[in-house]
């Protein structure tokens, strides 16, 4: 039998400090990643309309959803960046991001069965803090 002589001075240790931050940069990728597929993710019915284009540049936008309760669409939630927010609310939240940002647009998902009364009152809001654009996110029908 022969036996292997081990060989001196020789450095078996392996850096891990490469490994490390690498683990740690996959890590704050999952997470942000996994947050930015959660804002897109409340679940609206969106009408369907003949003439519907995707949206160039998304950056910037002001999301706000308007979430029906039911089917009758009397009862609705209104969600900017996935928080509950009432319409009082809006107004000020649009004034700060127009003062961050003068070409700010704000992006409205409304579900299919809320009531036009609560995009109206949700349109008047942002009007009031200053939005100049306000684009509608539609299906487009099958054609």
């Amino acid at each position: 039998m022969k036996f292997r002589i081990p060989i001196e001075g020789g450095d078996d240790n392996i850096n891990m400090a490469p490994m490390i931050d690498m683990v740690f940069l996959l890590l704050i990728f999952f997470m942000v990643a996994s947050h930015m597929s959660k804002m897109d993710r409340t679940p609206v019915e969106l009408p369907v309309a003949s003439k519907s284009t995707v949206p160039e540049n998304a950056l910037g936008r002001q999301l706000i959803t308007i979430r029906s309760h039911d089917n009758t669409g009397e009862e609705v939630d209104i969600l900017m960046n996935l928080k509950l927010v009432d319409v009082e609310e809006v107004a000020p939240i649009v004034e700060k991001m127009l003062a961050e940002n003068k070409e700010a647009e704000v992006y409205l998902r409304a579900d299919r069965f809320a009531k036009h009364k609560h995009v109206k009152e949700v349109m008047a809001a942002c009007a009031k803090g200053g939005v100049a654009n306000v684009i509608f996110a539609t299906f487009e029908s099958g054609k």
